[in-house]
């Protein structure tokens, strides 16, 4: 590649400046975004972080293990997990450029590079998903299988099946792509071997056969017998759940032609020439003995489009209706994404063509199939479809604006009547015009809805205070409540305690209770304005939510003062040394407990104690209410009853006077300069009767 100043800057350093700028930029950009895509990245930040990986509900245990690390950068785990998704993302980009150089030049293959690390598709970076290295790994597998061909080794076919099974290990996703794997190995056998179904089955096999056993030996290694599992408890428990009778198997698979038909239009729409190219190519390839690079590429495209679009579509049925956001209208497209840059690939090879291709009936059929639905998805606007920054990047940023979205559409058409005219104008139209400015336009466009989490809400606010300021034991009795199910999984994603969880019985507008909390729940954190009942809470308001502790049942109260925490309801004692085994010494002349509430009118007061020296046989006053009640307490720990009456309103104290108050160094007995005078072991206060 020349360069203004006469110097030469080779392809490496090409992409390795890719590399770095798109790193970069990754950084920059994800350093402020707060979670979104909840609850996928509650799910694998739970299980990546707090779960041990036997425990996994989803056996991507590779991408587990290695997001695990996070743990090592505290608090700001965030920045770790988009920095290792930036770094895997960018790490691809040599296989997308290797890749491209077996059917493509140079500058087509730069191209292709940098509108694929600058795609719609970059915003998984920001997320804690497994995206980036399933992109990763999906391109080394794609670059080391399409070194191969019908004559490859047994030993290259096992390469082949590690790879694969080590992407299996970061998104069970990859299990999908073997139908279409499978098939390109015979296709290719049947063209180059007169043996080719033997040779094809044995390749096919031993791929198969060692991406399996890649995936259970790793997954049996790390996770045990749970690990000996294809798609996990969770997948297993989705289509369990919503394919659970003949009817309903019939309603998937009525159901699923029209959201193929969505996908179809949507990849018409944005890469209309790239499907009639390898639809056209695909078509030559089956129609010829010899299998040329470009018929390699086109056809290996095309089946793992069509087997993935099948497998979303088969999954997106199963799930609709489940609940209000699975729809027979979504388009999951970012199952499948991570592939495009092969349709983009597959124009490329055809830019440097010497002739004009054949078959240009099937040319212009297929052109105009594309044409009509290109017209028909933009006069819709891709309607009735839900368009998602999350579920469809590339397509939410392309029809963002309404006047970029005609202009973008006016540009794909053009592109395929350029092909119609000339194979090499409408691809180099295509590469180097459309795609670099349609992809511009629809990142810009999921960047916009991405940027929109730069500044946490009240969810964030609240899971990271309750984070902070809990200890982990009492993190586990924590339960969150407010308004939207999805986002209390974003205060539950910063709390990392999956014994915390939401309590579904609120409703706004009610005031909540204690009584509809489970009893081993005792913090309550609302987001939004929740009304409390007086007397059941402490709570602790912020701007945006609320902290409430339980106040527990009040009687019978019972006081443990061998190390024990104190009760909801105690806030407060004064006068006590530390805790020992068997209880507490008094330190000074009286012990003042104080109440969070007053005290009933009258109550039965419990006290097992012991008396320190001077003070065995004495009568210590229990003072409440300014009246003193003597109990005469003796050297060993014995229970001692005080029948206490007529207590006065908002009376929230309780105090022990010692009458001796002594330290053994006093006695001669040791060092100890403490003034001891009552041994407390435990005291009740007994509701009246």
């Amino acid at each position: 590649m020349q360069l203004v100043n006469g110097s030469r800057l080779t392809p490496s350093a090409a992409v390795l400046g890719m590399m770095v700028l798109a790193l970069v930029l990754l950084v920059l950009r994800s350093s402020g975004i707060y979670p979104s895509v909840m609850g996928d990245e509650y799910t694998y930040s739970s299980m990546a972080r707090v779960l041990p990986l036997s425990a996994a509900s989803i056996p991507n245990y590779l991408y587990l293990s290695i997001y695990k690390g996070t743990l090592l950068c505290g608090s700001g785990f965030m920045g770790c997990t988009k920095l290792f998704n930036a770094l895997f993302f960018v790490a691809a980009a040599p296989f997308i450029y290797l890749t491209a150089r077996r059917f493509c030049d140079v500058r087509v293959s730069l191209v292709i590079v940098a509108v694929s690390l600058l795609g719609p598709i970059n915003i998984y970076t920001a997320y804690f998903m497994p995206e980036a290295l399933f992109f990763f790994t999906f391109w080394v597998s794609v670059w080391y299988f399409l070194s191969l061909d019908a004559r490859a080794t047994a030993r290259q076919w096992v390469i082949f099946g590690l790879i694969v099974g080590c992407s299996s290990l970061v998104k069970p996703h990859a299990l999908f792509v073997i139908p279409a794997f499978c098939l390109c190995i015979m296709f290719f056998a049947y063209k180059a071997l007169d043996r080719w179904f033997v040779t094809g089955l044995k390749n096919a096999a031993i791929f198969v056969v060692t991406l399996l056993l890649t995936k259970f030996i790793f997954s049996y290694l790390v996770a045990g017998k749970a690990g000996l599992t294809l798609f996990g408890n969770f997948y297993a428990t989705t289509l369990e759940s919503n394919a659970s009778s003949l009817q309903r198997y019939l309603d998937i698979l009525l159901a699923a032609p029209s959201i193929v038909g969505g996908h179809l239009l949507a990849n018409a729409l944005m890469f209309g020439l790239a499907f009639a190219i390898v639809i056209l190519v695909t078509i030559k390839a089956l129609s010829n003995r010899v299998v040329l690079p470009e018929h390699k590429i086109a056809f290996c495209t095309l089946a793992l489009l069509l087997n993935l679009i099948a497998v979303v579509a088969l999954f997106s049925a199963s799930v609709a209706g489940s609940n209000a956001a699975e729809t027979a209208f979504r388009l999951h497209m970012r199952y499948y994404d991570f592939m495009l840059p092969l349709l983009f690939i597959a124009v490329g090879s055809q830019i440097n063509l010497t002739q004009e291709a054949t078959y240009k009936y099937w040319k212009y059929a297929i052109g105009a199939v594309m044409l009509l639905a290109i017209i028909y998805a933009t006069a819709n606007r891709m309607h009735p479809f839900t368009l998602s920054f999350i579920d469809n990047p590339e397509l939410r940023g392309y029809t963002l604006s309404k006047k970029a979205f005609v202009v973008l559409a006016c540009l794909s058409l053009l592109s395929i009547v350029l092909w119609w005219k000339s194979v090499a104008t409408g691809a180099k139209f295509f590469i180097f015009a459309y795609l670099p400015l349609s992809v511009a336009v629809s990142t810009v466009g999921a960047n916009i809805g991405i940027i929109e989490r730069t500044t946490p809400d009240a969810y964030d606010k609240a899971g990271q205070f309750a984070k902070s300021y809990l200890s982990p034991a009492e993190l586990s009795k924590l339960l969150v409540v407010g308004e939207s199910a999805p986002q209390i999984l974003r205060a539950l994603y910063w709390v990392e305690d999956l014994n915390a969880g939401p309590d579904l019985t609120y409703k706004p507008g009610v005031p909540y209770t204690a009584a509809q909390t489970p009893a081993d729940k005792k913090w309550i954190l609302a987001i939004g304005d929740v009304d409390f009942v007086r007397g059941d809470f402490h709570v602790m308001k912020f701007r945006g939510y609320s902290l409430a502790k339980k106040i527990g049942h009040l009687y019978p109260l019972v006081v443990d003062f061998r190390g024990v925490a104190l009760p909801d309801s105690v806030t407060n004692i004064t006068g006590l040394a530390d805790a020992e085994s068997w209880g507490t010494w008094s330190a000074g002349d009286k012990v003042t407990m104080e109440f969070a509430q007053p005290l009933p009118s009258a109550f039965e007061l419990e006290i097992y104690a012991k008396a320190f020296g001077p003070n065995e046989g004495q009568a210590f006053d229990v003072v409440v209410d300014g009246k003193s009640y003597p109990v005469t307490i003796g050297k060993e720990i014995e229970p001692h009853k005080l029948q206490i009456s007529n207590v006065g309103h908002n009376v929230e104290s309780l105090i022990i006077k010692v009458p001796s108050p002594t330290s053994p160094k006093q006695l001669g007995v040791s060092a100890d300069a403490r003034l001891l005078g009552i041994g407390l072991h435990q005291l009740i206060i007994h509701p009246p009767k």
